[in-house]
């Protein structure tokens, strides 16, 4: 069975959603205290694990029971966060810093100095290394989390806020979205055997999160009220959806894309065979979302 997790940053909430039937969970971080602010979130074992931008915390929330466990302070603007090995890396936009926290021992091991704004998080473990977007300054750190240091910064274009490592682990895509720019955002690729920057491909207005697929990646433009289909072979944009508002994470599951919209406060999904569309409230300024299998997260749960 599959769910959709996802945060809502302006409602302090959580929601899992089963993507077959649609039926909603929903949980409140804030609980009439100060807003948390969840803003990036990723899976771990059986935890949640969410990056909230405006207490400078990450929470940990219970997957099965759907219920927060603990509250850890972190540091300056958590906006993401990625773990390995009860150690969890949390990019700190008003520090330009990845945080190294210790889950066990409940404490900070390392700051490791970033570029600026430093945004979204992914983690190769093969490698041993972390990618940090910079939209501050146009880079993706590359770090070593072993001896916990930048080992290079990677020059890209315009404000790149999501990346992830492509399926046959070859390739880091970065959404280098111009975001406050009046022009079309491309879809960067970096080759994780040399580093560089090898190729783009232009979308739409803004584009902020990705989901691959087969030989497609699915891009959600955020100014451009729109999603952009890429053929990874030909390495172009092959169609354009218009779905209105401001599209922000992106996920597929079978034939639905699940899109959430910023503006609105919904989730779109969008049937490709069939182009239905249905819409469900979930919140204020829904940010990130992932897909889980329950039989993949038993897997690593069991490890």
């Amino acid at each position: 069975m599959s769910y959709l997790i996802l945060c809502s940053t302006g409602s302090d909430s959580l929601n899992k959603i089963n993507t077959e039937n649609l039926k909603t969970q929903s949980m409140v971080l804030s609980i009439g205290e100060s807003p948390f602010g969840p803003h990036g979130l990723s899976l771990y074992k059986d935890k949640i694990l969410v990056a909230n931008n405006y207490n400078n915390s990450i929470s940990l929330v219970d997957y099965n029971a759907f219920k927060e466990e603990n509250n850890l302070y972190i540091g300056a603007h958590p906006n993401d966060v990625a773990a390995n090995d009860d150690i969890a890396y949390v990019s700190c936009g008003e520090s330009n810093s990845l945080i190294t926290y210790d889950l066990m021992n409940e404490r900070v091991n390392f700051e490791i100095p970033t570029g600026r704004f430093p945004h979204n998080v992914t983690l190769i473990k093969e490698k041993s290394i972390i990618f940090v977007s910079n939209m501050g300054d146009d880079s993706i750190s590359v770090i070593d989390y072993i001896n916990n240091k930048e080992i290079k910064r990677i020059r890209v274009e315009s404000t790149p806020i999501k990346i992830n490592i492509s399926k046959n682990r070859k390739y880091l895509y970065v959404c280098m979205s111009y975001l406050g720019h009046d022009k079309n955002g491309s879809i960067g690729i970096i080759e994780l055997k040399t580093l560089e920057l090898i190729n783009k491909v232009t979308v739409g207005f803004s584009p902020v999160d990705l989901f691959e697929e087969g030989n497609y990646l699915y891009v959600s433009n955020l100014c451009g009220g729109s999603i952009s289909i890429v053929n990874l072979v030909d390495l172009k944009e092959e169609n354009r959806l218009i779905v209105g508002g401001m599209p922000r994470g992106i996920v597929k599951d079978g034939d639905n894309l699940f899109v959430g919209d910023y503006l609105n406060g919904l989730l779109n999904i969008i049937n490709l065979k069939s182009k239905n569309v249905k819409a469900i409230p979930i919140g204020s300024e829904p940010n990130s979302m992932t897909l889980s299998h329950d039989s993949i997260l038993s897997q690593l749960t069991n490890k």
